[in-house]
């Protein structure tokens, strides 16, 4: 199992969100962050005290999925996320150990 995390331009997000779902690939949640990256202005810190509020706006994206699925959901998001500008995002893949339903246990 895999677990994948994407941040993407909240502009696409309905865009990749009805892709994904198309795709058959469900268990996804979405949540809108705030947060620095490598394209943040420098003029948030610049002659002005630092405000949350003026952080840039992104799209979080979590999935948990088997090891078969994650170049098709990289692919996809790729697909539909990206606009050839700075800023369209990052995805970051990681290993799961074990994943249980709460019913289950």
């Amino acid at each position: 199992m895999k677990f994948i995390t994407a941040y993407v331009r909240t502009e696409r997000g309905a865009q990749l969100m009805r892709a994904l779902h198309d795709a058959g690939i469900s268990g996804v949640s979405a949540y809108i962050v705030h947060g620095l990256s490598g394209e943040t202005s420098t003029f948030l810190y610049s002659k002005r005290p630092f405000e949350p509020s003026r952080l840039p706006e992104s799209l979080k994206l979590e999935v948990i999925c088997d090891e078969a699925l994650v170049e098709n959901i990289i692919q996809l998001i790729a697909r539909e996320a990206k606009t050839g500008a700075p800023g369209d995002g990052i995805l970051a893949i990681q290993a799961v150990e074990q994943v249980h339903k709460v019913r289950d246990l």
